[in-house]
């Protein structure tokens, strides 16, 4: 296709042309002549000159808003190819990585790296990769598509925070008896038996080993847990636009506590429906859906009419309003514990006691997520109370 500079020969062989024939001066009829010779000698030369190159991208695959991404690109020459530029698109299109590839011999690789934008969550497109061949007199170019897209996720940030509080939940083995236990080296005392080739000597049992005079073993087991729930409140009445962010970095940050403290979880919404996938990569779903998610649904909290029920909520909120709290105690068992977590300044008191359960409520207020939690649960930790308000878990 022809360039700016291009049209602007074009422009110039018809204004030459014309002058020619309205004066009758053949000196402008050959400089017409050879403008347009210029312009067919530069189309033809990209024609045949035209690259063919092939690409590959390499990408950190944990994009964290705030974490620097880096996109790495590697060209190769399939025949040699003149001087091209490099244009990498992304934010659907609006923005693009450009490089000067210099001319590369048959077989030869070139090394480009740019910075991806990570100032806001969410899915993401990079892509298409082109390259673009203009003649020596940047007449006319030839655009050529080297790389597809590719879908890049920008995870919510995840603060460092302190797994939430300890209830144990509840004994789904001691409910479900035909379900056995898993024996593990961790966990409840269950059994003694004999020495085996290749067992821990850490679990020696020294009493009965002396008593029968041969290495007796502990036997321990690991009882399984109710999964904590963790709700995110995804209400647009609850919400702007900050408290929303902090929300989700919120339930980011306490699922990756969770996960890595071992303990069993599931993330909901508050419209009801519950994300993740069970396996190795149920924290890695979660946080796919975390990346994505926006405001929607309706002004209540649906999944307090659902089934749904813990012995240990984690309800992640931006303004809670009304009885918000006392819906939000339906899904709590007996005797379990609710840890509402603000995001939004209230307009209200937070009405959090309660004869069936133990409440935690972590405010949002001019200090951080990460402090105002980790502040909240260690006092839980060292001492057993829990703040019942906003204004004493400031305290």
């Amino acid at each position: 296709m022809l360039t700016r500079r291009g049209w602007s020969l074009v422009g110039a062989v018809v204004g030459l042309y014309l002058g020619a024939r309205l004066l009758g001066l053949v000196q402008l009829a050959v400089l017409a002549a050879a403008a347009a010779l210029l312009l067919v000698g530069a189309y033809i030369w990209v024609r045949f000159e035209s690259p063919v190159l092939a690409a590959r991208r390499a990408l950190k695959e944990l994009l964290q808003v705030g974490v620097e991404g880096r996109v790495d690109l590697v060209v190769t020459a399939t025949k040699s190819s003149p001087t091209v530029a490099i244009a990498d698109a992304f934010d659907q299109g609006r923005r693009a990585a450009r490089f000067l590839l210099a001319p590369l011999a048959t077989g030869e690789e070139a090394r480009a790296a740019y910075r991806f934008p990570t100032d806001r969550r969410g899915r993401f497109e990079i892509g298409p990769l082109r390259a673009t061949l203009t003649d020596p007199f940047g007449l006319v170019s030839a655009t050529h598509r080297v790389l597809g897209t590719e879908q890049v996720i920008v995870y919510p940030r995840v603060h460092e925070i302190v797994p939430p509080p300890d209830v144990s939940g509840l004994d789904l083995d001691r409910d479900h008896p035909a379900v056995r236990p898993r024996v593990e080296l961790t966990g409840d005392f269950m059994t003694l038996r004999e020495y085996a080739p290749g067992d821990d000597l850490r679990h020696v049992h020294w009493r009965s080993t002396a008593r029968r005079g041969h290495l007796m073993m502990r036997q321990n087991e690991t009882r399984r847990r109710a999964p904590v729930l963790v709700v995110l409140d995804v209400r647009p009445a609850a919400h702007d636009r900050a408290s929303f962010e902090r929300a989700v970095e919120a339930v980011a940050s306490i699922a990756t506590a969770l996960d890595r403290a071992g303990r069993p979880f599931e993330v909901a919404w508050s419209t009801g429906p519950t994300v993740g996938a069970p396996g190795r990569r149920h924290l890695a779903h979660i946080m796919d859906e975390l990346a994505i998610v926006e405001p929607h649904g309706s002004d209540r909290l649906v999944i307090t009419s659902t089934r749904v029920r813990s012995s240990a909520l984690i309800a992640v909120t931006g303004r809670l309003v009304g009885n918000d709290m006392a819906s939000l105690g339906l899904l709590v068992r007996d005797g379990g514990l609710l840890v509402a977590v603000a995001a939004a300044e209230q307009t209200e008191p937070v009405a959090g006691r309660s004869r069936r359960y133990r409440t935690l409520v972590v405010p949002h207020g001019e200090r951080s997520f990460e402090q105002s939690w980790n502040e909240a649960v260690l006092r839980w930790q060292r001492t057993g109370n829990l703040p019942t308000s906003p204004s004493a878990a400031r305290s």
